[in-house]
């Protein structure tokens, strides 16, 4: 019978081996042990990407306890101890004597039987003190330390943050990045909503209702998404809601042409393929009511294919190409155009926590200019008088308000008021003003999405 936190150990120790995240590491090794029961598969997948999620408040808690420090340790010693204390501090159905006892016989197990009584020692002190744990204060260097290490943020995106929200604002986005999500899923239009939730309950999933939009459902107790009534059937996509914010914003109507230039998965192409589809009352043309849906890779085009397949969504065209090579067919072609460029994902940092430790100041650089690069290349895909949309699913002044002024001020757009588009949990003060104004920054959990930048500008007539 296999060691599921043996498993685990080695899934860590390759993380901090290669000192990038590989976010298909944990997918992979979840695959090659698909046999294992679905507790020991949940266990796997909950301290894996609990030790990543919390990593420097770990080692923040290790160095407390520990006179060897952890850049000091054995890479394994390292790693089972983060792991372990993971268990010991997060994980109420794992008794702290387990995880000393498992961790101890793992040391031994693999050659480090003189270290386990450090390992030992270290874990059961711990234990005994783990609601005594002293954080830096929030009073000093603006709370930064308090942030780095509570909340296991890098300290500088901590300062980015604090400079441009607030402490208690920027306090309020960290502890949302480590709160339990749920999965949520955008039904197809015609969906009868009732029916497929009691379908969804009936199979052990728990559902409630998105409160923002009708079309929306936040799903818990999900094994394997695939596996849920009505996948097969092309009933859902996942999607976050503030995803799905931007087709409702840009409001596609029947008939019209939609050019989606980074679209993989797919889930704003597919989105706006239900709204252009063609009616009976509609004029029927060859190159209308499509959405023309590309991505730079056959990997990423296939991606979106399988789901516009499974969702029997026939307009759709997808197509391989690299977004920053300019397609001269498509000059004037979009009635809306949408750029959802790559980014540096700080807004989706609570699905995917890989990317704080990824991301650097020079990269936030590189990616802006990358979005300009394809912005220069793109926009006159729009028809005079058509829509262009640029969103990002970050949080950084740099890629989206000052990107969004780039292009009016450099580009012949001009910014639409889109207040009336917002649906009434979201028609609050502050987003009401720059809805008007041609856009929004969501912040990630403050109406309980990720973090979403969405603006919507007109081409403006030659």
């Amino acid at each position: 019978m296999a060691n599921i936190r043996e498993i685990v150990l080695g899934i860590l120790i390759e993380y901090d081996r290669d000192g990038v995240r590989k976010p298909s590491l944990l997918k992979d090794s979840l695959n090659k042990y698909d046999y294992l029961e679905s507790r020991d598969k949940a266990f796997m997948k909950r301290v894996v990407d609990g030790c990543i999620e919390r990593q420097i408040q770990i080692d923040y808690v290790l160095n407390s306890f520990s006179k060897t420090k952890v850049d000091r340790m054995q890479p394994l010693i390292r790693s089972l101890l983060r792991m372990s204390v993971y268990q010991i501090m997060f994980m109420d159905s794992v008794p702290d004597s387990a995880a000393c006892n498992e961790a101890v016989k793992l040391a031994q197990k693999h050659k480090f039987a003189g270290l386990k009584g450090f390992v030992n020692g270290v874990l059961r002190n711990i234990s005994r003190n783990k609601d005594k744990i002293e954080y830096p204060s929030k009073d000093e260097n603006n709370g930064i330390d308090y942030l780095n290490a509570l909340y296991s943020m890098p300290k500088w995106l901590c300062e980015m943050w604090v400079s441009t929200y607030g402490f208690d604002k920027t306090e309020e986005i960290l502890k949302f990045f480590l709160e339990a999500r749920p999965t949520t899923i955008r039904l197809v239009a015609g969906c009868d909503k009732e029916k497929f939730v009691k379908e969804l309950t009936q199979a052990g999933v728990i559902v409630t209702e998105s409160d923002i939009l009708p079309y929306a459902l936040n799903l818990e107790k999900t094994d394997n998404i695939r596996f849920l009534p009505g996948y097969d059937e092309g009933m859902f996509f996942v999607q976050d809601v503030s995803s799905m914010m931007v087709t409702e914003i840009a409001d596609p109507k029947p008939s019209q042409v939609v050019i989606d230039v980074c679209a993989a998965p797919g889930g704003k192409s597919l989105h706006a393929a239900e709204r252009v589809k063609e009616t009976e009352e509609t004029d029927h043309t060859d190159d209308a009511g499509v959405v023309i849906s590309r991505d730079v890779s056959d990997r990423k085009c296939e991606l979106i294919r399988e789901n516009a397949e499974r969702m029997g969504m026939t307009n759709v065209k997808v197509e391989v190409h690299d977004a920053r090579i300019h397609d001269s067919s498509l000059e004037n072609k979009a009635d809306i155009l949408y750029l959802d460029l790559p980014c540096s994902g700080l807004g989706i940092i609570g699905r995917k926590n890989d990317i704080k430790y990824n991301v650097t100041k020079q990269s936030l650089t590189d990616v802006s200019k990358l979005q300009w690069e394809i912005i220069k290349t793109a926009w006159d895909y729009v028809k005079p008088g058509g829509i262009l949309m640029y969103s990002t699913c970050t949080v950084n002044r740099e890629e989206n308000e000052e990107m969004f002024s780039r292009i009016c001020s450099e580009l012949p757009f001009e910014p639409i008021s889109f207040k009336d588009k917002l649906p009434p949990k979201m028609q609050e003060k502050a987003l009401l003003q720059t809805a008007e104004s041609g856009y929004i920054q969501l912040l990630p959990g403050e109406f309980g999405t990720d973090g979403f930048f969405i603006s919507k500008l007109r081409r403006k007539a030659e």
